[in-house]
């Protein structure tokens, strides 16, 4: 099958792992990503929209930390049924998953896209832990572009397979591993879950909308409050109300993640902030290029149901969004 258009990001997992409850999610570096405003909007919609399996994926295959609080729940209705028997060939007793590198590839003719991903499983055989190194490609449809379906893996290959009689979650290239270090990261169930809500959260304010129910939209989206501080100018209004006055500067273009953290976590009250550095780039409504450098603080409660709820969106602008930034790399 023939590959063009070839998409790579690099480093989408960067050691801004923080092993704090959560720690870093997938960070969309996107070194080679496209110039162009309509593929770049396609690009991070792609980009996003595939990363909430992705994140499903690997976080509903870990089950060696059960004590785990309710935040890391799975709904995993579009992965588990149909790909069962190739989820079954994965080590058991998994306590953590480290992806180490990954790239994103438009598929020709195929109306699709490929993501190649390299990973470490850190499991325990026998009360002893141990590494299998995985290198696996997913192909998906593209229906999602158009609202009409959530991604939807096509196939699932993999590519190598190899097992390491210990387990180190921080070098990836390596066989000298170190037990006490894997046990003290934190890339579990937690890990996985913040994840798969943030990239959630970017393809919707991308405009796709087919994942509103992966972030329990309905129950939020039209109460929580969402401030914007663009320069001078400070809004607070709803999540819709602020997404329209947000599109009269960033028409078109995309979202990519630079950074996540998560602080101010409350275990009395079940609440925490999600920390974000954004990267948008793309057009105004005149035409005119824009770049904007983001940061949002999402302060969300995890219901007794395990289901989160946002309760505000707090959005401030760090950069002038003016041409001279076109081509900053955060």
């Amino acid at each position: 099958m023939k590959l063009t258009s070839i998409i790579t990001f690099m480093a989408l997992f960067l050691s801004l792992f923080m092993p704090l409850f959560i720690p870093q999610v997938l960070a969309g570096v996107a070194h080679a990503a496209p110039s162009k405003i309509e593929d770049r909007s396609e690009y991070s919609t792609s980009l996003n929209t595939i990363a909430v399996v992705i994140m499903n994926w690997y976080g509903s295959l870990i089950t060696d930390n059960q004590a785990e609080d309710r935040q890391s729940s799975f709904n995993t209705k579009n992965t588990g049924d149909q790909w069962s028997d190739y989820r079954s060939q994965y080590p058991k007793n998994i306590s953590q998953i480290l992806i180490t590198s990954n790239d994103l590839l438009k598929l020709e003719n195929d109306n699709g896209y490929q993501f190649n991903v390299k990973s470490k499983f850190i499991h325990s055989v026998k009360n002893e832990l141990q590494t299998q190194l995985l290198d696996e490609t997913f192909v998906f449809k593209n229906t999602f572009l158009l609202n009409e379906n959530q991604p939807l893996i096509k196939t699932i290959s993999r590519n190598k397979s190899e097992t390491i009689q210990s387990a180190d979650t921080e070098n990836a290239d390596t066989k000298t591993v170190d037990t006490k270090k894997a046990k003290t990261h934190q890339y579990n169930r937690s890990h996985y879950k913040v994840r798969e809500f943030t990239y959630a959260w970017l393809a919707y304010i991308d405009g796709v909308k087919i994942l509103k129910p992966t972030m329990n939209g309905s129950a939020w989206l039209d109460k929580a409050t969402y401030s914007l501080n663009m320069g001078s100018d400070h809004s607070e209004d709803s999540i819709p109300s602020i997404l329209v006055k947000r599109r009269q500067l960033l028409a078109k273009g995309g979202h990519l993640l630079r950074s996540l953290d998560i602080k101010n976590q409350d275990n009395e009250s079940n609440t925490f902030v999600i920390d974000l550095i954004l990267e948008w780039k793309g057009t105004s409504p005149k035409g005119k290029p824009v770049i904007a450098r983001i940061h949002q603080e999402i302060k969300v409660h995890i219901k007794t149901d395990q289901s989160w709820e946002v309760i505000s969106i707090t959005e401030e602008h760090l950069l002038p969004v003016t041409a001279p930034w076109m081509g900053l790399v955060c």
